[in-house]
């Protein structure tokens, strides 16, 4: 079996992600034989203006592949933070739940508590102050041996206290909006190695973006779980894949009794560009 089947292990609808404690961590296997459904909770909570978005799920057959996961309705969905809030939230279509009056604020750590068919499901995320982009530029590619079209330039600087931890996504106008420029959808970053320095990061948009078209780069401050998810995720797709592999393990998760998904909370800065 090839372990790249595990996407439609779990459905990638939301851009991030988890809780700031290692301890708190889970990393849920499967046994691919037996393939029992398991539910998939992906929740996202950002300092932008809501209303945040809860998706529940089920998984789907390993051996029986498809694109549609059956969504769970009925849930009772409840997002607080440590700072008193509280939100219940409100079924807008099968499987969706939608905050009502909770806003995202850094600095906070949001907690989301899950019940479904008499099982419950927590997780907890800290929302990181956010980091700001600081500029963005283009440069046409004109070597003669050179692919034509744009690498572009995002610069940020870290800030001096070490733990930052960081997503950046980067789409076009022309493109799919969630897809990223250059194939790569789990473009991660931390201060480990760089903690206080400038940063300056090129995408390699080669040819897939055109004169004219508008480029989005949203830079995402996350918590150390968040970005432990989307590594543990991304290592995952590009590893092996002979067909003798043994079942995959899932991304590390923050969610609870053996819940597969994420929960996140995130700061977020965005700038755009106009391709000359």
């Amino acid at each position: 079996m090839k372990i790249e089947n595990i996407k439609y292990l779990l459905p990638t609808t939301f851009i991030l992600l988890g809780i700031a404690l290692n301890s708190c961590q889970e990393v849920v296997s499967i046994d691919l034989n037996k393939a029992d459904p398991h539910i998939v909770i992906e929740g996202i909570i950002s300092d932008q203006p809501g209303p945040y978005v809860v998706k529940v799920s089920m998984t789907g057959n390993y051996f029986e592949p498809s694109l549609y996961f059956p969504p769970v309705t009925d849930a009772q969905i409840v997002l607080t933070d440590d700072n008193g809030q509280r939100d219940t939230l409100k079924e807008s279509d099968q499987g969706t739940y939608l905050s009502t009056t909770l806003r995202g604020i850094s600095g906070r750590t949001y907690s989301m508590s899950v019940v479904s068919k008499g099982k419950i499901y927590s997780a907890s995320s800290f929302m990181p102050a956010k980091v700001l982009i600081d500029s963005i530029y283009a440069v046409a590619r004109t070597g003669f041996r050179s692919e034509p079209g744009y690498d572009i330039y995002v610069l940020f600087k870290d800030p001096p206290e070490p733990g930052n931890y960081y997503r950046l996504n980067a789409k076009s106008s022309t493109l799919i909006p969630a897809d990223s420029i250059d194939g790569r959808r789990y473009r991660l970053y931390t201060d480990k190695l760089t903690n206080g320095n400038e940063m300056t990061e090129r995408i390699r948009a080669g040819g897939q973006v055109q004169p004219g078209d508008t480029i989005t780069l949203e830079l995402l401050s996350i918590d150390k779980a968040s970005y432990d998810y989307f590594s543990t995720l991304r290592d995952i797709l590009s590893s092996d894949r002979s067909p003798t592999s043994l079942s995959p393990a899932n991304p590390n998760t923050n969610l609870s009794n053996g819940s597969l998904g994420y929960f996140s909370a995130f700061a977020m800065d965005t700038k755009k560009i106009v391709l000359k």
